[in-house]
C-alpha cells in the first residue's frame, strides 16, 4: 500500500486562520456562507486562543468588565473587541489563530453574557399600576443606574470603584435588596387589608 506523501499530510492537518475565513467568506455562496456561519457557532469552547487560557465561565469577571463586554458584543467588530477585553489578544494576533477556535469562543461569550442577564433580568422588581402610570420606567438608568445605586448602598464615594467590583456580588446585593422592597410592599398590602377589614 502506498504511504501518502508529506505534502498530504500536512495539508489535512492545515486549519483555516481566521483571517483567511474573513477575506474568503465574502466569495463563498449564500448557501456556503450560512452552512459555515452554523458549523462555526457550534464549536466548543477552546482550552487556548493565541496562547492564551480561557475562563470557564464568567464568573469571575468584574461588573465594569461586564458592562464592557456587553457593549463589545454589540459593536462592529464583537470577535476582535470580546477577545481583547477577556484574553488581551490584539487584533493582528487573532487573525493568526484558528478559525473554529475564535468562533468556539465568541459562541461561548455569548452564551454567558445570555445567562448572566437572564439572571439580572429574572430579579427585576415589579410595579403597580400606580407605579407604571407615574413611569417608574423611566428611572431605569442602565448601567450607570447600577452602578450609582451600588455605590450609595455601600457608602462608596466613587461610583469608577464599582466597576472594580465583581458582577456576582452586585448581583447578589441587588438580588436581597428586591427580595427586601418585594416583603415589605406585601406586608403593607397585609396591614391595609387587615386595617379595611377591622373598619368593616
Amino acid at each position: 500500500m502506498k504511504k501518502p506523501s508529506k505534502t498530504k499530510k500536512r495539508l489535512k492537518g492545515e486549519v483555516c486562520s481566521y483571517k483567511d475565513f474573513v477575506t474568503l467568506f465574502p466569495y463563498c455562496e449564500e448557501r456556503v456562507q450560512k452552512n459555515l456561519v452554523e458549523r462555526l457557532q457550534s464549536q466548543p469552547r477552546p482550552a487556548k486562543l493565541c496562547g492564551r487560557e480561557t475562563p470557564e465561565n464568567l464568573n469571575a469577571l468584574s461588573y465594569g468588565t461586564l458592562d464592557d463586554l456587553r457593549t463589545a458584543a454589540s459593536s462592529d467588530e464583537p470577535i476582535s473587541a470580546c477577545c481583547k477585553i477577556l484574553l488581551s489578544i490584539e487584533p493582528h494576533e487573532l487573525m493568526k489563530a484558528d478559525v473554529n477556535d475564535v468562533f468556539g469562543f465568541l459562541a461561548f461569550v455569548t452564551k454567558e453574557l445570555e445567562k448572566i442577564n437572564k439572571l439580572f433580568t429574572s430579579i427585576k422588581q415589579t410595579y403597580s399600576k400606580e407605579e407604571e402610570a407615574a413611569g417608574i420606567r423611566e428611572l431605569d438608568f442602565g448601567s450607570f443606574g447600577v452602578l450609582d445605586w451600588y455605590a450609595r448602598r455601600m457608602g462608596i464615594p466613587n461610583q469608577n470603584d464599582v466597576r472594580d467590583v465583581a458582577w456576582v456580588r452586585i448581583y447578589q446585593c441587588m438580588k436581597n435588596d428586591n427580595m427586601q422592597s418585594e416583603f415589605e410592599r406585601r406586608l403593607h398590602k397585609q396591614y391595609m387589608n387587615n386595617s379595611k377589614s377591622k373598619k368593616r
